[in-house]
């Protein structure tokens, strides 16, 4: 009704959805059927991960969405706009799906945006911004004035779980180290920020940039903090690179081993090697880091052997002195290589509204649903529960000052 009361007061003729989560899909096609009742010659424009990973079936569950923009939307933004204005062909735009006498069609690829540092900056100035940065109402651990940047695109990656490689391919690049610097001045100056959260998929790649990064900002003595709330990856996280970070305002940060299961994590692709991030949390806990754990249970023929396994490695971490962990279960998103998996061999039947509700049981703790045929529902809600009751337990007893 919100957006609604909204829409009333402009005069617009195009508008655009954006759909990250797969599991807000139901929620989101509701509200797309509803304005274009009400406003039938609008043109409904969606684009984001959920709608990159599955274009031509959301095209075809919600007929009311007239064009769909997949990969990045930047440029196929503008173009498609632009064409639209000119009363051209929509089949010189790359990077869409769209309707036609023909049916639904889908164009060519558009190519990555080969410099991100291109990209203009997000319009904040027409968002009530203040609202947020003066009521705290941000997702990063740190209170006080924070504002959300990207400093990095896609992943090298090819985790099985994850949809990264079919939105983004499995290019990583990196912003000009000062052209980020330079965007964080401008939100210092003008909103007065004292924290930045990057959102990155993957912020550290490389150690020459954030090493790089981190001696930049501290030089500039700014007295800021900065954090990684989505987590990262631990092959870059020597000791040297660890105390940089932390000079430069690096607080809290997430690693996300997701599995203690050497198994597990070779069928999920996780290339990482658990004794080599346990050596990286042992330097960033030593140098007076906040660090939480994000880790998941229920992959696809996971074993009670293999989540045991995860149970000993979070056992480690609380006795480690780790402050946070988070087990969520496996969800099966859209554009994964798990999800064609599970497609094909029917263990996903169809794509209805049970299915996307059942994946925000991620983050229910009392509901879990599990994909491995090993594993019931009820003990998977089980070993999470146990697991984190299990972690925060031991922690409290080898580090009672946490108490």
């Amino acid at each position: 009704e919100q957006i609604l009361q909204h829409l009333a007061s402009k005069d617009f003729n195009l508008l655009f959805v954006s759909l990250m989560f797969s599991h807000e899909w139901v929620m989101t096609k509701s509200i797309i059927k509803t304005i274009k009742k009400k406003y039938p010659n609008v043109i409904l424009v969606c684009g984001g991960e959920h709608i990159s990973a599955c274009p031509e079936f959301c095209m075809k569950e919600c007929p009311e969405i007239d064009v769909c923009v997949f990969g990045e939307g930047e440029k196929t933004s503008v173009d498609l706009l632009k064409t639209i204005e000119q009363k051209k062909s929509l089949y010189e735009v790359k990077g869409i799906v769209f309707r036609s006498e023909k049916g639904i069609i889908r164009n060519p690829n558009r190519a990555r945006i080969s410099k991100i540092e291109d990209i203009p900056r997000p319009a904040w100035d027409l968002f009530p911004l203040e609202n947020y940065l003066s009521n705290g109402l941000g997702y990063g651990v740190n209170p006080g004035r924070s504002m959300p940047m990207l400093i990095s695109r896609g992943c090298p990656y090819q985790c099985t779980f994850c949809s990264s490689p079919q939105m983004w391919t499995t290019k990583w690049q990196a912003r000009n180290v000062d052209c980020v610097i330079k965007e964080m001045s401008f939100y210092i100056n003008k909103y007065n920020a004292q924290n930045f959260d990057f959102y990155d998929l993957t912020t550290i790649v490389r150690k020459d940039w954030i090493v790089d990064f981190c001696q930049k900002v501290i030089k500039k003595n700014w007295n800021i903090t900065w954090q990684m709330p989505a987590g990262t990856r631990s092959e870059a996280l020597d000791d040297e690179t660890l105390g940089l970070m932390v000079l430069s305002g690096q607080q809290h940060i997430s690693y996300a081993p997701e599995s203690g299961s050497k198994i597990t994590l070779q069928k999920i692709k996780k290339k990482i090697k658990i004794d080599t991030m346990k050596k990286s949390i042992k330097s960033a806990l030593s140098k007076g880091m906040s660090v939480k754990l994000n880790l998941m249970m229920g992959f696809p023929n996971e074993t009670h052997k293999d989540i045991f396994q995860t149970l000993i490695f979070l056992k480690d971490a609380a006795v480690m002195g780790v402050s946070d962990v988070y087990v969520a279960c496996f969800s099966p998103y859209p554009g994964s290589e798990l999800f064609d998996q599970l497609y094909k061999n029917g263990q996903i039947a169809k794509l209805d509204e049970e299915y996307f509700l059942n994946l925000t049981s991620y983050s229910d703790l009392v509901r879990s649903y599990s994909y491995s045929q090993h594993v019931s529902h009820h003990m998977l809600t089980f070993y999470r529960l146990g697991g984190m009751s299990m972690f925060y337990f031991i922690n409290f007893i080898f580090h009672p000052k946490r108490l």
